[in-house]
């Protein structure tokens, strides 16, 4: 299964049926021209695939339909034309939560924390998990975490119907039996298609261009192969690089580089995860090495990490990544970078065992965590490293 991502607007729409009152807005068409705002008080944002659109300056908020124009405008500049428009919501910041149900081998793992918003990564302990291995363990969902049990089996049905790999929203809000969505993110199954008829079509798929040669080489790999494979490059002379593994918990272990104040080190961000092979992992690992090895960079560090793994084997994965680590041990040795480990899943200590003994050998060790340490201990242990060296 390869996932890929749905505009936020097709996201609620499919969500919230009927009731939803956003609007599409692509800009440069005819069609944008048609689009009638009520009057009111409205925000608009990028939706093309864009995280922490409010940190980047790509959202407008209360805004009147007449002052959206000078918006989309300074968008279009910045490569931006197409943006989801919905009325205001007025909320306080106590009221947003974090959610999000990623599906998992055992059902659709469930994400909850009653403190959300832009900052929820800053506490990744407060977020608790549950699964729901059926529609009926919705019931025990909701009074653990408050929703509305008829939303979480709403939700529930959508996500089974539609194919959805992973829906993230952030904020959401909670007000007696009523829910809504400020933000939100779905993943859904790339061959899914032929059984979801006109729920959503390849139109409403956000796709990036890659324009870094690793980032085309990563892209054709995951062509050939129904795992998860993707590499986006964010800073070619950065400090530190990912090799990420598991949806949810690759988000947290990158945006926690952030929420210490240091974005600007982020090389790379993207996932390896659904099962890939050795082989597949190992080519897939060239490609961050090769693309960390040309940063212009003298500190530098790799972070292998994820979440607890499902059905992704620990000990092949790893395997891959050492076979492409032994190709670039030299380099890694003679600029001096260290490597960062944390994960944990199927064959995990044997795994971890082999990784931890192959950086020991080969002068690259600079730590190794299982699921018993906390996620972003790795990314804490790197930055460390890259700002003391």
């Amino acid at each position: 299964m390869a996932r890929v991502k749905m505009t936020e607007y097709r996201a609620k729409s499919l969500i919230l049926g009927d009731g939803y009152t956003g609007y599409s807005v692509r800009t440069g068409e005819k069609s944008s021209k048609s689009v009638k705002l009520p009057a009111g008080s409205y925000v608009a944002k990028v939706d093309q695939g864009i995280k922490k659109r409010f940190k980047q300056g790509l959202v407008a908020i209360n805004k009147k339909p007449e002052e959206l124009a000078s918006f989309f405008k300074a968008m279009e500049k910045k490569g931006f034309t197409q943006f989801i428009v919905e009325p205001m919501f007025p909320h306080e910041a106590s009221e947003e939560q974090y959610f999000s149900l990623e599906r998992v081998r055992e059902g659709l793992r469930l994400l909850h924390a009653k403190d959300g918003g832009v900052n929820i990564e800053e506490h990744p302990e407060q977020v608790s998990n549950m699964i729901l291995a059926s529609r009926e363990d919705c019931r025990g969902a909701a009074k653990v975490t408050g929703i509305p049990q008829k939303f979480l089996e709403h939700l529930y049905d959508v996500f089974i119907d539609n194919f959805f790999a992973f829906v993230e929203i952030n904020p959401l809000i909670v007000r007696g039996d009523d829910v809504f969505l400020l933000d939100a993110a779905v993943l859904a199954d790339s061959t899914a298609q032929f059984f979801v008829g006109d729920k959503w079509t390849d139109a409403d798929i956000v796709r990036s261009k890659a324009n870094h040669p690793n980032e085309r080489a990563v892209e054709a790999l995951a062509a050939t192969t129904p795992a998860a494979l993707s590499l986006k490059v964010l800073n070619t002379d950065g400090a530190l690089f990912f090799l990420l593994s598991g949806g949810g918990g690759s988000i947290v272990i990158a945006d926690e580089v952030a929420a210490r104040g240091q974005g600007l080190m982020l090389g790379n961000y993207g996932e390896y995860s659904g099962g890939p092979t050795r082989e597949e992992t190992y080519l897939y690992a060239k490609e961050v090495l090769e693309l960390m090895l040309n940063s212009k960079n003298k500190e530098k560090a790799l972070i292998i990490a994820g979440g607890v793994a499902n059905f992704t084997d620990i000990k092949q994965t790893f395997a891959g990544i050492i076979d492409a680590l032994i190709e670039k041990a030299p380099a890694m040795r003679k600029a001096s970078i260290k490597v960062f480990v944390r994960r944990g899943g199927p064959n995990e200590a044997a795994g971890l065992k082999a990784m931890e003994e192959f950086l020991k050998k080969e002068e690259l060790f600079g730590s190794v965590y299982g699921s018993n340490t906390i996620i972003t201990q790795a990314v804490e242990d790197a930055i460390d490293f890259v700002q003391n060296k």
